[in-house]
């Protein structure tokens, strides 16, 4: 409910704004006239407290998020810029039917079922509830209405409550109908909310995934959308990295404290000078970058604390001419739900800079027998390229389902395999270990110095980079397939196992490669049943 003092200045603002005037203009009134202006703003500010959708004013930053096209939407936003405001009141419009004349975002031409979603049940009622109802507290109901949704839509006698709390109530469509608003939080049970349709779904800050993932799954059938608005104080992870990886379907904008002005629309101080230095020093450091900024904040658990990753594009280096250039590849090996992921690394010795060019992700069927992705390792670019293999690539069957190893299987088409496992190099004792945090700190100190690139196209290394922790325990998380298989090749690269570009050309690659391929393959040491005889 917003101050009656304030809802006065709002309806003289709009009064003087509807007839093109200015302050002092009402000085020059006749007493008649002047007694005529001052009703109609009392009408205006009656109208205001039950009826604010008819009189938003939104923030330039709220019309950007309002037109943004995907079917999932969000707003990563430094803290009091007015994020919620902006889903609530979009959330209203469509319950209602009541879109503006400025409105030129998606519309819904009928009646929908909308779900608004937050941390907890009193968080729920404080903001959510407050914004779209006009009120934390449903038992006060002299309040309900000044909120986004006028009070003349809302259908009192099918309002569920528990408690200060509404569940879910129907709201009257100008269209005819009625919409159905329910309201939930993260902390309930996942299972509560299956079997029902939902036309929209709204989340105030950061869902936990099972529940993102249960809810938008009710908008498949119907087609419909999800708002998001958080501050990502969570860090770089879950649905904050599919917005801020922009994956195929997401959509967002970032609004940081320096994209709004010290006053609302209406001309009322919003977010002042001296407020905004006073908070920046109550915040945390690393907490800054995100309540002022809107941008992910690093966990103390980050493995990979970086804002901008140094990464670059096709073409961007020719490494066929650069001088004492080397190439190497490496794979991390899985099975069943673990993938098997192929890297192709250039590294300069002399210099001790690394680009990683190229990944390839095998899964599912393709990864289930590796005569279907040894082909990438046939390929005219990159066929003669050292590859080196974890130390598992030795156990016979383990990855072939035959009696071969992955690596015996890999040589018997002539492969450049590196004899040996690829470990870490040798510490002062001499002594070779395989632990992982070796690698990734080398691979954290280059990333940091801008010694490794990474080539745009791995966005499922840049994926898992992003969202990789240590948990208390010491343990790193999953997923880190494209990570591992990066490390062997770094790890290759710092051993020397590269070798330069040989200078062939692709017609010469490709005739090498067909020979290979031709090549009548060894059947002395085969058993009796999987020998090949010449019927000829």
């Amino acid at each position: 409910m917003i101050d009656p003092v304030v809802l006065m200045r709002r309806a003289l603002r709009w009064c003087l704004d509807q007839h093109n005037m200015r302050p002092e203009s009402v000085d020059m009134m006749t007493q008649d006239q002047k007694l005529a202006f001052e009703d109609l703003v009392i009408t205006v500010s009656d109208d205001m407290r039950y009826n604010q959708l008819r009189y938003f004013r939104p923030f330039e930053h709220q019309r950007k998020f309002f037109v943004t096209e995907t079917d999932r939407r969000g707003i990563l936003a430094a803290n009091r810029i007015g994020k919620t405001v902006s889903t609530c009141y979009e959330t209203a419009y469509h319950l209602t039917g009541r879109y503006p004349d400025w409105w030129t975002g998606k519309r819904f031409t009928g009646p929908i079922t909308a779900m608004v979603a937050g941390e907890g049940w009193s968080q729920v009622a404080l903001v959510l509830q407050k914004e779209l109802l006009g009120t934390n507290d449903v038992k006060i109901q002299d309040n309900l209405g000044t909120g986004a949704i006028p009070r003349t839509d809302i259908v009192f006698d099918t309002m569920r409550n528990d408690g200060a709390n509404v569940i879910g109530c129907e709201i009257r469509h100008s269209a005819g109908g009625k919409s159905y608003l329910l309201f939930a939080n993260y902390t309930q049970e996942v299972r509560q909310l299956q079997g029902f349709k939902l036309n929209l779904a709204v989340f105030d800050e950061q869902p936990p995934d099972d529940f993102f993932s249960e809810v938008v799954t009710r908008t498949a059938t119907t087609q419909g959308m999800v708002m998001c608005s958080f501050t990502p104080l969570k860090g770089l992870n879950g649905l904050v990295s599919k917005f801020w990886n922009r994956e195929q379907g997401y959509d967002f904008i970032r609004v940081a404290w320096d994209d709004v002005p010290e006053y609302d629309p209406w001309g009322e101080p919003f977010l002042l000078k001296e407020t905004r230095e006073q908070l920046e020093r109550d915040y945390l450091p690393h907490e800054r970058e995100a309540r002022i900024a809107g941008k992910p904040i690093m966990g103390l658990g980050a493995v990979f604390q970086i804002r901008e990753w140094p990464t670059y594009r096709i073409g961007d280096y020719n490494f066929r001419d650069m001088p004492g250039i080397e190439r190497i590849m490496a794979l991390d090996l899985g099975l069943v739900n673990d993938r098997t992921v192929i890297t192709l690394m250039y590294w300069h010795p002399v210099e001790r800079e690394a680009w990683l060019h190229a990944q390839v992700v095998v899964k599912g069927l393709e990864e289930a027998n590796p005569m279907n992705y040894i082909t990438h390792l046939l390929r005219p670019e990159v066929i003669g390229t050292p590859i080196v293999l974890p130390a598992d690539a030795g156990t016979a069957g383990r990855y072939t389902m035959s009696a071969l190893s992955i690596r015996e299987l890999f040589e018997s088409y002539d492969l450049n395999v590196h004899p040996d496992a690829i470990m870490n190099p040798p510490d002062a004792q001499g002594r070779r270990t395989n632990h992982k945090s070796y690698g990734i700190n080398v691979m954290r100190q280059m990333l940091e110095l801008g010694t490794l690139h990474v080539n745009e196209n791995c966005q499922d290394f840049l994926r898992e980079a992003q969202n990789y922790y240590v948990d208390p325990q010491g343990r790193f998380s999953d997923p880190d397939d494209t990570i591992d298989s990066a490390r062997y090749a770094l790890l290759g690269c710092l051993q020397g196992i590269c070798e330069p570009w040989d200078g062939l050309s692709s017609q010469q690659r490709m005739s090498q490669a067909r020979e290979l391929l031709q090549r009548p393959r060894d059947d002395a040491n085969k058993p009796q049943w999987k020998k090949v005889y010449n019927t000829q």
